[in-house]
């Protein structure tokens, strides 16, 4: 091999490497876009979840507000500041009235730290805190912090603290005040945490997420528990607490709740982290595998069939003077064509036995027509003289009876006409084209427009239309095609191939229905592929 012929091999494997390549970045741009959106999905999921879980702790934090806010308006709007038992039934009737039926409790304690009694809906000092001073359980810093609510006439909420009672609660405060707006100490309703949390796992969906929820950004908090680290006087523990689950800190998505002046911030996450199908992605590399194998395949066989190309070109330069083994050879390969395709044909015949899927056979059956109108050109081609040009009036009548016998029944009486010069001869490839048109035009003509008990007219027309065009005007008898019927929008694979075909014959295609169903193809012939002999 030539150093020349080495280059041009290097250039087309160089062109090859570079589409493959491109191929294959393309696969893993498209794997890498599903698998992005596939986690877009799973994150929008989970933001759902999350914001609807907000939305439905809102409406808690509403309650609440009500709660605390009627229980200050109650104490400061009485003439004297409510007995334990006043505020015992304001208080049941208060709970009554929105539908409260969680826990809570309410303190109140004078300006000296002591408490002057603690209230429940039920029960009046169960603990036994009156008369206790706050100093002995709180520290001084939460002390002080008291001393300066007396002096404000807002609600604020202090960290949730676990009760003796043995429930974790939010201390809401306020400054406790007579008519003439005297302090008196405040008072500390604690409600429990546990009517709020509740509003995260409300929902069968909830049982897919896992919540955290985090008091001032340090602490914990869980709807039986508050981890702080002091004392937890509740035995329960929630079951819902995210370090029960082997979840991943970095996968919880926030929001912040404002509680009085207090952040309560909400994580959610996946309890069991989705996982993503890798399906597409195999799929696709497999179809880039295949692609990329029947392209080498291809290539190599249009290398072979190149160096084969100058072989022929060579040994017909060294053969001029041998004219008869030339022709001998060329017949051969058209011989071997035509029986190569005869064998296709033969295959795709037992293929139609062994189906029982219409649709299959009719497929089957289309496709061996094709093959055959095709064989028929290398047939013609073998038992011409030159080897390279086909009387096309010929070839196309023999085509047509083929198909009628093929497609058509005995029962169908059909009219032919065929105006073609005898004269007009074509080369293999212009034949074939002009074949493989004929050939889906007759077989749509016998499915769709011929009748049994119809006369069936069929019409095939060639004639010259200038120097270099052909025109081609094939009609029959049936009903046609309808009127806002697009050729150029057409999904069927017979006018797709239609189209092709007359493409590749640098023509137009044109149909119309006016006294007969008529196509209209104008054509120029293609060069021969090869000279005279």
């Amino acid at each position: 091999m030539s150093p020349k012929t080495v280059f041009k091999h290097l250039k087309y494997y160089s062109i090859i490497a570079l589409f493959l390549g491109a191929g294959l970045f393309g696969v893993y741009k498209f794997v890498d876009s599903h698998q992005t959106l596939e986690h877009q999905k799973l994150d929008s999921r989970l933001e759902q979840a999350h914001s609807d879980a907000i939305l439905r702790a809102e409406a808690a934090i509403e309650v609440y507000a009500t709660l605390v806010s009627s229980l200050k308006s109650y104490t400061i709007n009485q003439e004297t500041f409510p007995s334990e038992l006043q505020l015992q039934k304001y208080l049941k009737d208060l709970l009554k009235e929105i539908n409260f039926k969680d826990s809570i409790l309410v303190n109140y304690i004078n300006k000296d730290h002591v408490f002057e009694y603690v209230v429940t809906p039920n029960e009046i000092d169960v603990v036994g805190l009156k008369g206790i001073s706050v100093r002995s359980i709180l520290s001084p810093e939460r002390v002080e912090e008291l001393d300066e609510l007396m002096k404000r006439e807002n609600i604020v909420l202090f960290s949730p603290i676990n009760l003796r009672e043995g429930w974790a609660g939010f201390p809401f405060n306020f400054s406790a005040r007579n008519l003439d707006n005297e302090v008196l100490g405040y008072v500390a309703p604690v409600l429990n945490v546990k009517y709020l949390l509740d509003y995260f796992y409300n929902t069968k969906t909830d049982n897919n997420y896992v919540h955290r929820f985090i008091v001032n950004d340090s602490f914990d908090l869980t709807r039986e528990a508050y981890y702080d680290g002091s004392e937890i006087f509740n035995n329960n523990r929630d079951s819902e607490y995210y370090k029960n689950f082997n979840v991943d800190e970095n996968n919880f998505i926030y929001s912040n709740i404002t509680l009085f002046g207090s952040q309560l911030k909400i994580g959610s996450a996946y309890k069991i982290e989705p996982k993503i199908g890798y399906t597409i992605a195999i799929l696709a590399y497999v179809w880039y595998c295949l692609i990329a194998l029947l392209t080498i395949v291809i290539f190599n066989q249009f290398i072979k069939n190149k160096v084969l190309n100058k072989r022929l070109i060579f040994a017909n330069a060294d053969l001029e003077a041998n004219l008869l083994k030339i022709q001998t050879l060329i017949k051969e390969i058209h011989h071997r064509v035509k029986n190569n395709m005869h064998m296709i044909a033969g295959i795709l015949t037992l293929q139609e036995d062994e189906e029982e899927d219409e649709k299959v056979i009719a497929a089957l059956t289309q496709s061996r027509n094709r093959i055959q109108s095709m064989s028929l050109v290398h047939e013609k081609l073998y038992g011409s003289k030159s080897l390279n040009e086909i009387k096309i009036k010929e070839y196309i009548e023999e085509l047509i009876n083929f198909v009628e016998q093929t497609v058509g029944g005995k029962e169908i009486k059909l009219k032919k006409t065929i105006s073609v010069d005898a004269d007009y001869m074509f080369d293999g490839d212009t034949t074939s084209n002009l074949g493989l048109i004929v050939n889906e035009l007759i077989t749509n003509s016998f499915k769709y427009a011929f009748n049994v008990h119809d006369e069936n007219i069929l019409s095939i027309f060639i004639t010259k239309d200038s120097d270099d065009t052909y025109k081609l005007v094939y009609s029959d008898s049936g009903k046609g095609l309808p009127q806002d019927f697009n050729i150029s929008e057409s999904t069927s694979l017979g006018m797709q191939l239609i189209q092709i075909l007359t493409e590749q014959l640098h023509g137009t295609l044109t149909y119309n229905n006016d006294s007969l169903s008529a196509f209209t193809i104008y054509f120029k012939p293609l060069e021969k592929s090869f000279k005279d002999y």
